[in-house]
C-alpha cells in the first residue's frame, strides 16, 4: 500500500472554496436590506475616535516631572499613593 504525501493543508483549502461557493450561492442580495445606526453609538464612535487621536503620553507633564527629578524638587508622598492605590475607582 502506497500513502500519498498530499499535504492536508490543499485539502482543507478546497473544502474552504466549496463551501464560499455554497454560500455564495444561497445568499440572496436584497436592495432593500438597511442598516440603521443609534444617535448613541454615533455618538460613542465619534468620541472614540477622538481619544485615539489624543497622544499616549503627555510631554509637557514627562517634561515637568524630568526638570523636578533633575532640581531634586520631585518629592514621593506615600499617602497620596495608598490613597489612589486603594481607592474604590
Amino acid at each position: 500500500m502506497k500513502i500519498d504525501a498530499t499535504p492536508i493543508s490543499s485539502v482543507g483549502n478546497v473544502q474552504t472554496a466549496n463551501r464560499l461557493n455554497q454560500v455564495d450561492k444561497k445568499t440572496p442580495i436584497s436592495e432593500s436590506d438597511k442598516v440603521a445606526v443609534s444617535d448613541k453609538a454615533q455618538v460613542y464612535q465619534l468620541l472614540l475616535q477622538k481619544v485615539k487621536e489624543l497622544p499616549s503620553v503627555r510631554e509637557e507633564r514627562v517634561r515637568a516631572l524630568t526638570e523636578q527629578i533633575e532640581r531634586g524638587d520631585y518629592k514621593v508622598d506615600g499617602e497620596k499613593i495608598a490613597e489612589k492605590l486603594f481607592s474604590p475607582e
